[in-house]
């Protein structure tokens, strides 16, 4: 994401709800907001235009004029009436707020802290469940003693059985679900390295968080992603590319496809 829809998403959780509703609506609408009068814009959130201006500088502009160059700057939707032109657009969207969000540098560090983790745990609640069962695949396939936690009380225990070594990876988009939140401490208290996967900064989790690698906040597209989010599939995408350049992962991750394909093809008559 450019730099200010960024910076926006990650000082989201530590607004105030006049902040937030301001917020909400340069993230939905960042065009129509970089076109429109302060007055405007006032109108549709229901704060002040005092509120607008104390926000901007909030969010390292000088003024609310700054705000909506940077908007014009950083928008890249385009207007359509038809439904599979607009999905289209929107998917381009998450892709190109994605690819700016988590840099080069924090990542590298996730992709070290996976290689060098005894055992990997990765843990997600209802929709984040399935991103979290989704890496465990792709980690499994490739030889990395990896499960994959959906059960807030199941996540306890492996917390309390986790130790110095051990990686937890955590899917949360608001990052201050509580059930998710007990576990992670109780494992971090025992030594574990913690990698959160989220969209919202300032938060419990991030601040539990060794690292962080950010998707998409919801209401960029929305909230249009109620099962799997593109941005996390993308950013599991982008950790499966990286350790399959590697010849001993490769060759692991096609031996057990090979594995599973052929179980399809046993006569079960």
């Amino acid at each position: 994401m450019a730099s200010l829809l960024k910076d926006i998403q990650e000082r989201y959780s530590s607004f105030s709800d006049k902040e937030r509703q301001i917020a909400d609506y340069l993230l939905s609408s960042p065009e129509e907001a970089s076109q429109s009068h302060i007055k405007e814009i006032a109108a549709k959130t229901g704060v002040s235009v005092a509120s607008i201006t104390r926000f901007s500088k909030k969010v390292s502009c000088r003024n609310f004029v700054e705000l909506k160059l940077k908007l014009a700057r950083e928008n890249h939707t385009e207007e359509s009436t038809d439904i599979d032109d607009a999905l289209h657009h929107q998917y381009i969207e998450i892709f190109h707020d994605i690819q700016s969000l988590s840099g080069k540098e924090s990542f590298s560090r996730v992709l070290s802290l996976i290689k060098e983790a005894n055992r990997i745990f990765i843990y997600g609640l209802g929709s984040s469940g399935l991103a979290a069962q989704e890496l465990n695949y792709r980690l499994s396939r490739m030889g990395f003693i990896a499960e994959a936690v959906t059960d807030p009380h199941l996540m306890v225990i492996r917390s309390a059985l986790l130790k110095e070594g051990d990686l937890l990876l955590a899917f949360s988009r608001s990052g201050q679900t509580r059930d998710l939140l007990i576990p992670i401490e109780r494992a971090k208290e025992n030594g574990a390295k913690i990698v959160s996967f989220t969209a919202y900064g300032d938060t419990p989790l991030t601040k539990l968080s060794h690292e962080v690698l950010w998707t998409v906040h919801p209401i960029r597209n929305g909230y249009f992603s109620t099962g799997l989010d593109l941005s996390a599939l993308f950013l599991i995408d982008r950790i499966t590319v990286h350790f399959l350049q590697d010849p001993y992962r490769n060759k692991i991750y096609t031996e057990t496809v090979s594995v599973i394909s052929s179980l399809s093809h046993i006569d079960r008559t």
